[in-house]
């Protein structure tokens, strides 16, 4: 270690202990023991770590660069968010560095430091579905970046988060279902870990609950690839009491849902009714069209990148909040009878 310059990643790896504790530790801060700042502290001068001067400076410049994150770049949702990010920051005379983690948790890490290493003002994330360690997000709070998360927001993290509300959603959709007769309604779900599948699931529980329908557990479905879809709407099919109606969690869910009621031959909404937080475009290429859900990519991206400016602006110094948006019920052929 004495031919390089020490790093807070080399006090952590000798102390077993996280790159983000020895970073609050030698700010002092109030969430860390005594204790721990006291061994980092000793550490740290045993080592003679000193702080990156010129990392330091460059933090302090700015790039006029925005970095988002996302999930994947495949043609559902999210490139409407992007559309709706790329028009607040480029109107503000900045540019736009976006990154995929390909449903990675390696590579999302990976991204956040290919981010920081080109000096971002801010940083746009949904994260991904393998996300379940925080740490590489919680550094970036303590390091005063400016973070905003959307759509697929971390549990348990205080910062801005921008979505959809995916309760209220749900259940005006599964209400939809039940005013035109429907009784036994199905839901696919993405990745269970999700909020944003959680949430959904709740608002389509409760809505059965407000209507005295019982939760039929064979009628929850999980489907993280459209082929995964597809395969559970077939056993869904094959059921004794197959279900009247079925509530599709995102674009990718719907494409399989609707290729096992394609390949059954089913009838669109005779036998079954179909419901789905998807998109305008891809709804209406579906015979019949289908109704939806609207989620509202294209005002998640404006909204976040706004609050994502504000913070900048502010320097950094505002409350977390989370906005989360009325979605849009559209009734199309699939579930009119």
């Amino acid at each position: 270690m004495t031919n390089k310059a020490i790093t807070i990643i080399d006090i952590a790896k000798l102390l077993g202990v996280s790159k983000s504790t020895v970073s609050r530790a030698l700010k002092d801060h109030p969430d860390i023991s005594n204790a721990t700042k006291e061994a980092v502290h000793m550490m740290a001068k045993q080592l003679k770590y000193k702080p990156n001067a010129v990392a330091m400076s460059l933090r302090h410049k700015k790039s006029k660069v925005i970095g988002l994150i996302v999930p994947t770049l495949s043609p559902f949702f999210f490139p409407s968010v992007i559309h709706g990010i790329e028009k607040e920051v480029n109107k503000r005379g900045y540019n736009l560095m976006i990154l995929q983690s390909n449903e990675s948790y390696e590579r999302e890490v990976r991204n956040v430091d290919i981010l920081q290493s080109n000096n971002v003002e801010g940083i746009l994330v949904s994260i991904s579905r393998k996300t379940e360690d925080l740490n590489h997000f919680t550094s970036l709070i303590e390091d005063n970046t400016p973070i905003v998360f959307f759509d697929r927001i971390p549990k348990s993290i205080q910062a801005d988060m921008v979505l959809v509300d995916d309760i209220s959603g749900a259940f005006n959709a599964v209400e939809h279902l039940i005013s035109i007769g429907k009784r036994k309604i199905a839901i696919c779900l993405g990745n269970p870990n999700l909020l944003i599948s959680s949430n959904r699931l709740s608002g389509y529980k409760k809505a059965l609950k407000k209507h005295s329908i019982e939760i039929n557990e064979e009628f929850i479905i999980t489907g993280e690839s459209s082929e995964e879809a597809e395969k559970e709407t077939k056993k869904l099919l094959e059921l004794t009491n197959p279900p009247d109606a079925i509530l599709a969690i995102s674009d990718l869910t719907m494409s399989g849902i609707m290729k096992a009621l394609y390949a059954a031959k089913i009838k669109i909404p005779e036998d079954i009714a179909v419901i789905g937080f998807c998109e305008d475009t891809f709804s209406q290429m579906y015979n019949p069209p289908v109704s939806t859900i609207d989620p509202m990519g294209v005002e998640i991206g404006k909204i976040a990148t706004e609050r994502l400016f504000q913070r900048i602006h502010e320097n950094n110094i505002l409350e977390p909040k989370t906005i989360n948006l009325s979605s849009r019920l559209i009734i199309r052929d699939s579930t009119k009878i």
